[in-house]
């Protein structure tokens, strides 16, 4: 299954929290774009102070008392700052954050993720039809078809269950929203169209119990904007701040690794 802690693709991985007093959200694909749009950057912040605060229940007390570094030019002596690579405790607490976030906390955002995911059950497929009938990738079908023959499971599941379609218009004939709004996001990036030949007139899926895992799981992954008439928008607008949170976080992490390892 395809997530942020395994994706790269960051186009759609904004975030809104709505309060109940608010107005509902706006299921339309602008009104999910741009909700989630707005508020990452408030997002963010608020994922790098718990890190932050996090790591500075770690941090030595008076790391400085004993230290046979008398040259130490460094003033601001935060999680970032060049310390001397041995004989240091702040260096060593640099290391060991990098542990710790790489691990135990890596793994409680993992827990965390699958909660959100277990909440995925609460909600019944409405039998819109859209994801069936327009699926995308930024992979041509050679190309999937390649990669599930190096063991690509998503890619393996994908090319098992979806063809491209002839021409962009007939995919732009599908759902024009969701068509134009991802030309839109993807810009001069190449994207490929794709439809499922097992479901018939009435949205019905001719295969249901044999169906693949990509479409068992169906939707993968809780920052992925869904189409309007999905019914798990109900569900993704409910997780949308815990999962925007989750994944910032993850992005965090990996820029400590670079920035300390």
């Amino acid at each position: 299954m395809s997530n942020f802690f395994t994706s790269g693709d960051n186009s759609e991985n904004k975030n809104l929290f709505l309060k109940k007093d608010e107005k509902p959200k706006d299921n339309s694909l602008d009104g999910q774009y741009n909700e989630l749009k707005n508020n990452y950057e408030q997002i963010f912040i608020e994922a790098a102070e718990s890190i932050r605060k996090e790591l500075d229940t770690i941090k030595p007390e008076n790391p400085c008392d004993g230290c046979t570094h008398k040259d130490c030019k460094i003033e601001k002596k935060d999680i970032f700052a060049p310390y001397p690579p041995t004989g240091c405790k702040l260096r060593e607490w640099q290391m060991q954050s990098i542990t710790y976030l790489s691990g135990d906390y890596r793994n409680k955002l993992k827990a965390a993720y699958k909660s959100i995911m277990d909440k995925k059950s609460g909600c019944e497929c409405n039998k819109c039809g859209d994801c069936c009938k327009l699926a995308v990738s930024e992979y041509s079908y050679t190309q999937l078809k390649q990669r599930a023959m190096k063991g690509d499971k998503f890619s393996e599941d994908f090319v098992s269950i979806f063809v491209p379609y002839e021409t962009e218009e007939e995919a732009k004939q599908v759902n024009p929203e969701y068509f134009e709004l991802l030309n839109r996001l993807v810009e001069d990036n190449k994207i490929y169209y794709y439809h499922c030949p097992k479901v018939d007139s009435d949205n019905l899926c001719t295969i249901y119990e044999d169906r693949p895992s990509i479409c068992r799981d169906f939707p993968h992954n809780p920052l992925k904007l869904l189409p309007s008439a999905c019914s798990f928008n109900e569900w993704k607008n409910e997780v949308s701040h815990q999962a925007m949170l989750l994944k910032a976080k993850t992005d965090i992490i990996e820029f400590y690794k670079q920035k300390l390892g």
